[in-house]
């Protein structure tokens, strides 16, 4: 009989490159489940728990501090072991005085960024992906975080695809649209300077067989890439 389900673990050489881990220390770790972001795009919680924060130090007490309703990821209490964190998450720990924004570091790898929790107005920048019209010309945006939200008026008409949303934590409220344009502050999630924050210099416009280029300058760096490899954030 063929086996249900997708898999609750996965060989370490095998392993998400969003993943840090020591190949040879075990054979197994952690795999995502189904959720709001890809398996190839995220780490799941136990990991943070477990190989990120040090708060548990097996699989086993991770899943105990989840069962006890401690950890809350964008405001809501989580306790799938294998619940898929992502870019721009916030994650919160019942006992600790901090928030923790997961990022990208040098080499594409997620981890958890601590943020002081008096100082900190959880915004989570979501880019748009797909704008569809529904039924009596609601305008949906879906967001790469797995989120849709049905807009109108001003925002509908002006929200396109590569634009990010300002969502506001854990109200899931949208706080403000961020354009991809001339100007615009982008996070880099691809490619060789993946977690550095650039300026857009200027846009070349996609064709029907290749890709809108963006052309973005850090420090005194100018480069180009593919709109899908960043993130307007300011």
């Amino acid at each position: 009989m063929a086996k249900k389900g997708g898999d609750k673990r996965v060989k370490r050489h095998k392993a998400p490159k969003t993943m840090h881990l020591f190949k040879k220390e075990k054979k197994f770790t952690l795999s995502p489940e189904v959720g709001p972001h890809s398996k190839e795009r995220s780490v799941p919680i136990g990991y943070i728990l477990r190989d990120c924060l040090k708060v548990a130090s097996s699989a086993a007490e991770a899943k105990k501090i989840l069962n006890e309703g401690k950890v809350r990821i964008n405001g809501k209490i989580r306790k799938s072991l294998r619940f898929p964190v992502g870019l721009f998450d916030f994650v919160s720990i019942e006992g600790l005085n901090n928030e923790y924004k997961i990022l990208f570091d040098t080499k594409g790898r997620l981890y958890p960024e601590k943020v002081e929790k008096k100082n900190v107005e959880c915004i989570r920048p979501s880019k748009i992906v797909r704008k569809t019209v529904e039924k009596k010309g609601i305008i949906k945006l879906t967001t790469d975080s797995g989120n849709n939200y049905l807009v109108e008026g001003k925002l509908a008409i002006e929200a396109k695809p590569n634009d990010t949303l300002l969502i506001k934590i854990p109200e899931d409220e949208i706080k403000e649209l961020k354009k991809m344009e001339v100007g615009a502050k982008v996070y880099i999630i691809a490619g060789p300077h993946v977690s550095k924050q650039a300026i857009i210099t200027s846009i070349k416009p996609g064709t029907a067989k290749s890709s809108r280029v963006v052309i973005i300058k850090q420090g005194q760096n100018e480069f180009e890439t593919t709109a899908k490899n960043v993130v307007v954030i300011e």
